[in-house]
């Protein structure tokens, strides 16, 4: 490599993430988007219903009721400006700007993810709503993204922020980039919306290795640290929301319905992606029906 071709710092603190995420097996063989769309009689030149893609490409739970949970918490429309931070193949903003018009920032730290969620924003003719942006929200200048701080209505996330320890640089960021309460009270300040993972009991050695390597999360916060945590970043009005019940019944079922459909998908996308797709399936339903992690639903605002 030569000294102009050196990454500084920062860069290469992203490129190291970017590539240590791959271990969590939902963020590898990303071509099954495209092979499912062909076997539904959709070819690479058709244009794509964002709601129909949704059931396909979304790595969330609860699919579109989450997203649609978002536009009314956040009260989203045609005039709002919103940040997805993590947004993956793109499902979750294009869904927000089909349904409620805004406009929406998709950053995606992980490239080949960023490239395939762009193309499939033009195949959704959403361009004109949604701009995709490639990089790590702790290493970016965040100055490029948008009209810069201070100029998002919200800021979203599904889970995501569970891959990121230094949470209090990650909610320092989120609060920077939401508009701040106009003080004649003519607007509202930013809004954060999340689903995320947080600690409800210790984990065992074994757990926790699997959180590690499975799902590339640690240092998770209970709920009392981690709503001192919005507090201390400037977040106020936390409705803090308990989905461990939901979601633990949620990943069960998608579990027995991936092996219940084993035949149809190795027939579309081979066995490899097939096991390593159960393997992740499986980790998340040990997890949660371990008693030790859970589900929040966050909803905050911007303090004055």
């Amino acid at each position: 490599m030569s000294g102009n071709d050196e990454l500084i710092p920062a860069q290469a603190e992203a490129a190291n993430v970017e590539d240590d995420i791959k271990t969590m097996e939902l963020y590898n063989d990303i071509l099954r988007i495209d092979n499912e769309l062909k076997a539904r009689g959709i070819s690479d030149d058709d244009s794509v219903d964002p709601r129909v893609l949704s059931s396909i490409d979304s790595m969330h739970y609860e699919g579109d009721d989450a997203i649609v949970a978002a536009i009314k918490a956040l009260n989203l429309s045609s005039t709002s400006e919103v940040l997805d931070i993590g947004s993956g193949f793109g499902g979750p903003a294009r869904l927000l700007a089909a349904e409620a018009k805004c406009h929406v920032v998709a950053m995606e730290l992980q490239r080949d993810i960023h490239e395939m969620a762009t193309s499939l924003t033009k195949r959704c003719r959403l361009g004109e709503l949604v701009r995709h942006s490639h990089g790590d929200i702790l290493n970016f200048d965040m100055s490029t993204i948008g009209a810069g701080p201070g100029s998002f209505d919200a800021v979203v996330s599904w889970l995501v922020f569970l891959h990121i320890s230094d949470k209090h640089a990650l909610f320092t960021k989120c609060n920077e980039m939401l508009k701040a309460i106009d003080q004649g009270g003519q607007r509202e300040g930013g809004k954060l919306f999340c689903d995320d993972f947080f600690l409800l009991n210790p984990f065992t050695s074994e757990q926790e290795n699997s959180l590690k390597n499975d799902v590339y999360c640690t240092d998770l916060p209970s709920r009392k640290e981690y709503i001192q945590l919005l507090e201390d970043c400037g977040f106020h009005n936390i409705i803090f929301e308990d989905r461990t019940g939901p979601w633990t019944a949620y990943v069960n079922e998608r579990l027995k319905e991936f092996v219940a459909n084993r035949e149809r998908f190795e027939g579309i996308h081979g066995e490899p992606p097939y096991e390593h797709l159960l393997h992740f399936y499986t980790a998340i339903v040990n997890l949660f029906n371990s008693g030790s992690l859970g589900g929040v639903r966050i909803t905050a605002e911007k303090k004055p």
